[in-house]
């Protein structure tokens, strides 16, 4: 199962009730911010419970590394990856014995599949089926973690267009979220589709999972900011259906014709300001309405589809989307806290680290001024003392690098005692 920790949500989770074409979002009948909004009568989002323990570590203790849909698809998977030579027939055979003497012992009833939660135990229960020798079988284990942290990366991948790596200056005032400082303000929209993936619409167990995940995951930030960003957490969602299909990072989702934007609509805003987009007219309605100093989207969507954050060339609105059962290579994995972390760092401004994505050196377009034009990704795997950190596998460690504070908004290139967003003269 995924991680389950202790961080309660307040009010009821609410389902999008649908009238004709209005959808009307989840909200608290007692909300006292439940106000018109830029003139629109649009209810405040229900509030999140970000109040979670200081000593809070996210864990991927009792967490399940692979899902199993289907042992036949699993097997055929790496009998040809492993080059072990079985007939389909034999597929067929081992698959059956694998599905009754192995995988009932895993098998989740209330989804469907087979959770496996010690990769090390399970490869060797293969094995012994297989009649695999013990070569065989350790480099069957060490394949399995190798595909599983390939999945992990591609989960990852973010499509940024760099142009020329120019130091244009980058307004802070172009972006809703334009660093981690002061009033963090995280509304989740939990995305269901009219044409559902095989997952399905959003359950109330799995939506509460993500959502407990998700307070954990930016609280992290939170936790690790010098006490001088004067952080603090706040936060609400709303809940949504939009038409269509998801088919992840495209211009279906983050387009103005997209979805996002479909969303949006669908919660009851407008295009106020005719700029042909009005996630920019949510995040500004918020912001304002909260108090906050930046807000972030979160989509959470109920499928495989991966996850990606949408940067400052789509508009004001910095937004992401998370998919519940992140992306499927060998098997599915499952979003943990540190998927939220990880996307939120990047709207922040915060580069990737980990191999084939970004490189040491390289200045960042996710960063608003000063933070563009002073720094670059000196934490990158390549880099010569760079350290483990959640922008390079956010499955290991929630550690936010000194390269990403500085990304941010939490360094301080002149050393005279002030961070960067605060400082009147940064470069000294």
């Amino acid at each position: 199962m995924k991680i389950k920790l202790g961080m309660q949500v307040l009010g009821l989770l609410f389902v999008v009730a649908l009238a004709g074409a209005i959808f009307v979002p989840a909200v608290s009948a007692d909300n006292d911010k439940n106000a018109n909004i830029i003139g629109i009568d649009v209810p405040a989002p229900e509030a999140v419970d970000f109040s979670i323990s200081e000593s809070t570590s996210i864990s991927k203790e009792n967490d399940c590394e692979i899902i199993i849909k289907d042992p036949m698809t699993y097997l055929s998977y790496w009998n040809e990856r492993m080059e072990w030579g079985l007939s389909e027939e034999e597929l067929v055979q081992y698959s059956q014995i694998l599905e009754k003497k192995v995988l009932d012992n895993y098998y989740d009833k209330e989804h469907n599949y087979y959770p496996i939660t010690d990769l090390n135990v399970f490869s060797e229960e293969v094995s012994e089926i297989l009649g695999l020798n013990t070569l065989q079988t350790a480099k069957f284990i060490q394949s399995q973690k190798e595909q599983l942290v390939e999945d992990y990366q591609n989960y990852l991948l973010e499509r940024f267009e760099d142009p020329a790596e120019s130091k244009d200056y980058i307004s802070p005032s172009s972006r809703s979220a334009p660093y981690a400082c002061g009033k963090m303000y995280y509304l989740y929209i939990i995305t269901d589709f009219q044409n559902p993936s095989s997952e399905g619409a959003w359950t109330t167990a799995d939506r509460t999972d993500a959502m407990n995940d998700a307070s954990i995951g930016t609280n992290s930030i939170r936790l690790q900011a010098p006490s001088s960003a004067n952080a603090v957490n706040d936060g609400g969602f709303y809940t949504v259906t939009v038409s269509g299909a998801n088919t992840g990072d495209n211009s279906d989702a983050w387009d103005p014709n997209g979805w996002m934007e479909e969303a949006a609509e669908n919660i009851g805003y407008t295009d106020v300001n005719n700029d042909g987009r009005t996630t920019d007219d949510l995040a500004r309605s918020v912001k304002s309405w909260s108090g906050a100093d930046s807000v972030i989207l979160l989509y959470f969507t109920h499928d495989d589809w991966g996850a990606y954050a949408v940067g400052p060339d789509k508009g004001y609105a910095d937004k992401t989307a998370i998919s519940y059962w992140g992306r499927t290579g060998s098997g599915s994995v499952p979003s943990v806290p540190g998927s939220y972390e990880h996307e939120s760092l990047h709207l922040y401004g915060a580069l990737d680290e980990y191999a084939e994505s970004s490189y040491c050196g390289q200045s960042s377009i996710l960063a608003v001024s000063p933070m563009h034009d002073m720094y670059t990704n000196t934490n990158h795997v390549t880099c010569l003392s760079s350290t483990p950190s959640v922008m390079r596998d956010h499955t290991a460690t929630s550690v936010i690098s000194t390269s990403t504070r500085c990304f941010i908004g939490w360094g301080d290139y002149d050393n005279d005692g002030t961070i960067d967003p605060f400082d009147s003269t940064p470069s000294g």
